[in-house]
């Protein structure tokens, strides 16, 4: 009797085990973070609230969104390298963080390839916003003005590395001039320092650029940094109708792990996260706020991060240009 129950009692503790084995192999099974590694409101912080909160209500968990900004991204895109590879903590990757950072600073915490790309979730192009001073001018002014007075004015980004830093340093390298860099934690206040007239242009996402204009009709957008005009301003020409063709600068979101995250979950997340992007209402509030959806695979995602890795190096060693 004694060896019956002593076997019984193994195989129900045997049972338990392997069940709760399979349920921890569910993903995710607890709540799940998506670090943003920069201030609410901007682009980056946008797509990841709104695509988290479709995750949540497949996922039937927690999905919270943390915001930690700090030297250009670094500090939160760290976080989420040194995180456990479960995929319980996911990075929204920027160009900023994931190329930029390995090619203005002489030492990265994380490496080039610490993270598994899982799906680019958009892009957005860059405006060129002039305060009220230059406003009335055109983007050819602009340009003779610098010429005229080196060294003197100014344009704000949200952080070194940063598609409004960066874009705005190709234009000045096409166009022979030279323009001060006043960068700012995050893309919000780099924004505001424009509206407050702290600096004499800013290159801006299409979502910022219409809340500027809203704020302060008077700051004028000069050029658009795309291949083709934005729906959002119809009548501002992209620089390369103005002579400026390189000049395409687009900041881009997109979903990473740790490396070495299970394939299984990379792939729970790419396929959720796609079907997300794919309801018609997610992709037109993401459009309001100018953000295009890409939707593109982990392959497409890690090829894009390489590429814009070999476009930019030239540029910022040519130029000497560094977050040093």
């Amino acid at each position: 009797m004694r060896h019956k129950l002593k076997t019984f009692l193994t195989a129900l503790l045997m049972f338990y085990s392997l069940s709760s084995l399979a349920l921890g192999q569910i993903f995710p099974d607890r709540a799940v973070r998506i670090i943003v590694p920069f201030p609410p409101g901007g682009a980056t912080d946008i797509a990841a609230r709104l695509v988290g909160e479709r995750l949540s209500a497949t996922w039937g968990q927690p999905v919270i969104v943390e915001n930690r900004s700090g030297a250009s991204g670094s500090i939160g895109t760290d976080a989420v390298a040194r995180a456990k590879p479960d995929g319980y903590t996911i990075l929204v990757g920027t160009l900023a963080t994931n190329v930029m950072a390995h090619l203005l600073q002489a030492k990265v915490p994380y490496g080039r390839d610490a993270f598994d790309p899982i799906i680019l979730l958009t892009s957005s192009p860059n405006i060129l916003m002039a305060s009220k001073d230059l406003s009335k001018g055109s983007l050819a002014d602009l340009v003779a003005q610098a010429k005229v007075s080196p060294d003197k004015l100014t344009y704000s980004s949200g952080g070194t590395g940063l598609s409004g830093h960066l874009g705005v340093e190709l234009f000045a390298d096409a166009a022979g001039i030279k323009l001060i860099h006043v960068p700012y934690r995050g893309s919000a206040p780099g924004g505001q320092a424009l509206i407050q007239g702290e600096v004499d242009l800013s290159l801006v996402l299409v979502a910022q650029a219409l809340t500027i204009s809203e704020t302060k009709p008077e700051i004028r957008p000069l050029a658009i940094a795309a291949a083709q005009r934005s729906s959002q301003f119809p009548d501002v020409p992209t620089f390369g109708e103005l002579g400026y063709p390189a000049v395409q600068v687009y900041a881009i979101n997109g979903l990473m792990v740790p490396k070495g995250t299970p394939r299984s979950v990379v792939d729970t997340i790419y396929k959720d996260a796609y079907a997300a992007l794919q309801d018609p209402k997610m992709r037109e509030r993401m459009e309001l706020l100018g953000l295009d959806v890409a939707a593109a695979s982990p392959q497409e995602f890690g090829k894009l991060l390489e590429e814009e890795f070999a476009r930019w190096e030239p540029l910022l060693r040519s130029n000497k240009i560094s977050a040093n």
